[in-house]
């Protein structure tokens, strides 16, 4: 018994591996191994179903489990950058004015004598043909809506061919209202002008 009290003490006072240093198995002696059948009167502290004892009958325990803390978090570095893709280049910049080298237009007065619409070629291909059609889409009682007024057509002569098609003043005048010029390279619509006539 007054080793059973010496090992509570033990237990209390010191931490279980300065237990089991100082109070080794005697010989001969059986102790209790936690979660098994009762074989002895006393129960070794830091014993359990998997524990082993030596020759001499000292507790053997499992090497202890190692607990891995990082000295940092881990660094993130700059995502590298994402390429844009490149913008495809349009086939034709077409601008359209009252004037052959006018400056670009949107909107003209219903007196004008004439339209111009000048094209340019970045990406074609000699022979390629280009085709310009005139629509009134909006123009009231005049036409009905959606109506084709002329259409035109040339071919390309390089790849970054150039030219002009010209919209006469009707004899009557131009009807007010919405308009919209498509231009074609082949079957392609590669470009659409909208543009207004106005009362002057």
């Amino acid at each position: 018994m007054r080793g059973y009290f010496a090992l509570i003490a033990s237990i209390v006072i010191g931490s279980s591996a300065w237990a089991d240093a100082m109070m080794p198995l005697a010989k001969g002696a059986t102790w209790l191994y936690k979660g098994t059948q009762e074989f002895g009167e006393g129960v070794h502290p830091s014993a359990d179903a998997n524990s082993k004892f030596d020759a001499d009958g000292k507790l053997r325990l499992p090497p202890p489990k190692a607990n891995l803390e990082l000295a940092e978090l881990p660094q993130i570095g700059e995502q590298p950058a994402i390429a844009a893709t490149p913008v495809e280049k349009k086939m034709l910049t077409v601008v359209l004015a009252s004037e052959l080298t006018g400056e670009t237009q949107t909107s003209f007065p219903s007196d004008t004598p004439e339209l111009y619409l000048r094209w340019q070629g970045e990406t074609l291909n000699p022979g390629d043909k280009i085709r310009c059609v005139w629509i009134a889409e909006d123009v009231g009682d005049a036409a009905p809506a959606n109506y084709q007024v002329n259409e035109a057509s040339t071919k390309a002569s390089e790849t970054r061919g150039f030219g002009t098609f010209t919209l006469s003043r009707p004899v009557k005048g131009w009807p007010t209202g919405q308009y919209r010029a498509e231009i074609y390279v082949g079957d392609r619509l590669a470009e659409t002008i909208k543009f207004t006539i106005q009362k002057p």
